[in-house]
């Protein structure tokens, strides 16, 4: 069943196909005759199944999935200018098509296409007018709040200068083109208007424009909270400027906590922390180390979501990546009953972030809510799950059912915008993929590389880590580490050594996203913040490569290589089973020279 709203006592099928009317005009007359039709409601969702696939030739296939594209490749068949524009399901490939006949503006035009997201390939809609702050859009397969994901076709307000907000596909319409870039006011073809509106008026039966909440970057927010005030005020104006979406953040905090922080407005300081913490803590609950720290995508998206002020995006700017969801947690959380799930021990890493994370992709693909609770996938969220591979991802038999897949969870991910996945043999970590392993030695493909940012002082993960590796924590291991480690990254559990003769990607291994600080020959250390680094690089507070990390692993401490008990626990054990060192310490500094402070450096392991 087709569910159509709205009234359509001025549609396109009332008027001749364009009658004295311009070949833009025809095009936005016949998109804004569909606003206010909806997808199928079916199971007590939508469910992207709509009337547009079908109807071109083609795209048949792309029924059930998402459909912003195939509706204007759909509009532009209804107003007989279907060579005009690309006949696709991929808003990318709509990008490249326009750009390949040098046709694609970061200026509006009326009856352009506007293309959203990074590089234009996350949404579209059509322009049916501009002026200098906003464009005015219609759009299909989205929703009140400008969704990429959504139920129907809308028309929205959009500001202009939104980084989520991309550029521009000019049609070459026989009549030219009306448009806000001054780089073609000369060319033929086209004509020049600061500001400028279709000659399709909207009469009284037209829903009202909505506007569309605007984008956060969480990419931004994370690096605003990482460096200075000076360094927020001199970032780059235009679409790098964290300014607005930090502003945005401060308004939301203000409104939902009822008081503003007292910092500069569109400047992350200790003020906008120390409220954003407090949210984290009274609003959602969290505690420890979650409710502290740089935002997070999922508190920044239920930020957005309270406030009703803004949605969330992650950003091409390389300053913070989508939280990582590893596969076999979610294998494992799906495997075992939810008492198993809430009794793992305490300080072990925990399933439940991840499948939230899961959890909060399944709503916003699917439309609806998980019954489940949060972070415990049981009977409802297995039954979501196996909705979602049939209708969206077509999957048919046992490939539909059953635990969740690589494949499978990785287009949930990118179809939501939630999370990455991260593949290892570990069945159980944490929320920030640092799970703790009760094995000795761990498979090098499971060693995690995710920054630490816990407070703690050098004593104290000595201590730690000589517990963990079995040794006494006398003077003779204190000193002797305390003198390597200063010698070996400064003290810096995430150092990350990315110029020596380790740093490379051995047969059998892949580069990994890693999140330490980037060591190169002659020049200031730089938070890699995600990128691919080599797989053997030296890192942590003791500068172990992967490998010997994973081998030297001591049970009971983390899979992150940069957490620094974990690190300095495997290289006591690699001095001490390798190298000879006596359980008491006491031989170290005359078998080791790196730990001696009475002889130069010199490497060891």
């Amino acid at each position: 069943m087709i569910l159509i709203f709205g009234l359509r006592t001025w549609g396109f099928r009332e008027c001749e196909k364009g009658a004295h009317m311009s070949q833009a005009d025809t095009l936005i007359q016949v998109e804004k005759a569909e606003v206010g039709y909806r997808e199928r409601f079916s199971n007590g969702h939508y469910d992207n199944h709509q009337k547009y696939s079908p109807a071109v030739h083609g795209l048949e296939w792309s029924q059930n999935q998402a459909w912003c594209e195939t509706f204007q490749s759909w509009a532009f068949q209804e107003a007989d200018v279907k060579s005009l524009a690309p006949v696709t399901a991929s808003c990318a490939t709509g990008v490249s098509w326009y750009k390949n006949r040098g046709r694609f503006s970061f200026y509006p035009a009326i009856g352009a296409q506007v293309f959203f997201g990074s590089g234009g390939g996350a949404h579209v809609g059509l322009v049916y007018k501009y002026d200098t702050d906003h464009v005015y859009t219609i759009e299909g397969n989205t929703n009140a709040s400008g969704s990429a994901e959504g139920n129907g076709v809308y028309t929205k307000t959009r500001r202009r200068r939104d980084s989520y907000l991309y550029g521009y596909g000019l049609p070459a319409f026989s009549e030219g083109v009306v448009t806000a870039d001054p780089g073609l006011k000369d060319k033929p073809g086209f004509t020049y208007k600061a500001t400028a509106a279709s000659g399709i008026a909207a009469p009284s039966p037209m829903p009202p424009t909505e506007p569309a909440l605007p984008w956060v970057s969480s990419n931004q927010l994370i690096w605003a909270a990482t460096h200075s005030a000076a360094e927020e005020q001199a970032a780059q104006p235009g679409n790098s400027d964290p300014a607005d979406d930090v502003g945005l953040v401060q308004d939301a905090l203000e409104k939902v906590m009822g008081v503003a922080p007292d910092d500069p407005h569109g400047v992350f300081e200790a003020g906008t922390q120390k409220l954003y913490d407090r949210f984290r803590k009274e609003k959602l609950g969290y505690t420890g180390a979650d409710a502290t720290g740089a935002p997070g995508t999922t508190s920044l998206v239920k930020l957005g979501t309270l406030s009703g002020l803004f949605n969330v995006r992650s950003g091409s700017t390389p300053t913070l990546a989508l939280p990582w969801v590893g596969l076999n947690q979610v294998t494992w959380a799906s495997t075992h009953s939810a008492q198993e799930e809430e009794a793992q021990p305490a300080g072990a890493a925990s399933t439940k972030a991840d499948v939230t994370l899961v959890q909060e992709g399944l709503e916003k693909v699917m439309h609806t809510d998980v019954a489940d609770p949060n972070g415990i996938f049981e009977h409802a969220t297995q039954a979501l799950y196996d909705e979602f591979r049939r209708t969206v991802l077509d999957l048919t038999g046992s490939d539909a059912t059953g635990t969740p897949g690589e494949w499978s969870l990785r287009e949930l991910g990118e179809r939501s915008g939630l999370f990455q996945v991260r593949v290892g043999s570990m069945p159980v970590g944490g929320p920030d993929g640092t799970g703790i392993s009760t094995s000795e030695k761990i498979d090098p493909n499971d060693v995690t590389f995710e920054r630490h940012t816990s407070d703690g002082a050098l004593g104290d993960w000595i201590t730690a880590a000589c517990t963990a590796a079995g040794v006494p924590a006398n003077n003779n291991w204190i000193r002797g580490i305390k003198t390597a480690a200063a010698r070996e990254s400064s003290g810096n559990p995430n150092a990350c050594n990315l110029w020596d003769s380790n740093a490379i990607t051995p047969a059998g291994f892949s580069e990994v996203h890693d999140f330490g600080d980037g060591y190169r020959r002659n020049k200031p250390p730089q938070k890699i913040d995600g990128a691919l680094a080599p797989f053997q690089c030296s890192r942590g507070v003791m500068q172990c490569i992967p490998q010997t990390f994973a081998l030297y692993h001591a049970a009971g401490t983390s899979v992150n290589i940069y957490d620094p008990v974990a690190s300095i626990a495997a290289a006591i054990r690699l001095v001490h089973k390798k190298l000879g060192v006596a359980a008491d310490g006491s031989n170290l500094a005359s078998k080791v020279q790196q730990f001696d402070p009475n002889r130069p450096p010199k490497g060891y392991g």
